[in-house]
């Protein structure tokens, strides 16, 4: 993909009809554009989508017509119900989602839950156990104090020299 390779040196090998690309032991292969032609493939900006809603409503069309199914009927439906700002903003986060857990796992997920007729995909995946951290050793003098709960401002307190 593209997007994880931004500012990093690549390879470009151009043949006669397609050009490969090439990064850190992997490839792309894109087809060559006629003089004056583009092509974007936005699969290769999910990382970049998946955090700026606004993008993913200009280029939802492009977008949806390169995933394909179900992400079409998903964004029909999210546009039906929330309007398109709102249905990108959610899309955007499907698309966070594909970046960091892979499109297949997402599709499936998104599949089962459009036949299920249910919109919480998130119900749909894989419970992970919970692992406890491991203990840390306490100090005797320490112990005996219980710490109910902390804020961001309390260590503020103590960087600025509040306790010595």
């Amino acid at each position: 993909m593209a997007s994880p390779w931004a500012r990093l040196e690549a390879t470009a090998y151009v043949g006669v009809e397609d050009i490969r690309i090439a990064c850190f032991g992997e490839e792309v292969v894109l087809p060559k554009q006629r003089p004056r032609g583009k092509e974007i493939r936005y699969r290769h900006y999910l990382r970049e989508l998946g955090r700026t809603p606004q993008a993913v409503r200009q280029v939802a069309p492009e977008l949806l017509a390169e995933l394909g199914e179900p992400y079409g009927k998903l964004w029909e439906l999210l546009v039906a119900t929330h309007g398109e700002r709102d249905g990108a903003r959610v899309l955007a986060k499907v698309l966070a989602a594909i970046v960091d857990h892979g499109e297949d796992a997402v599709s499936e997920a998104l599949e089962a839950a459009l036949s299920a007729g249910t919109t919480q995909l998130r119900a749909l995946a894989p419970c992970r156990a919970f692992e406890a951290p491991a203990p840390v050793p306490v100090p005797d003098a320490l112990a005996r104090h219980l710490v109910e709960s902390g804020r961001a401002a309390d260590y503020d307190w103590l960087l600025a020299g509040g306790g010595a």
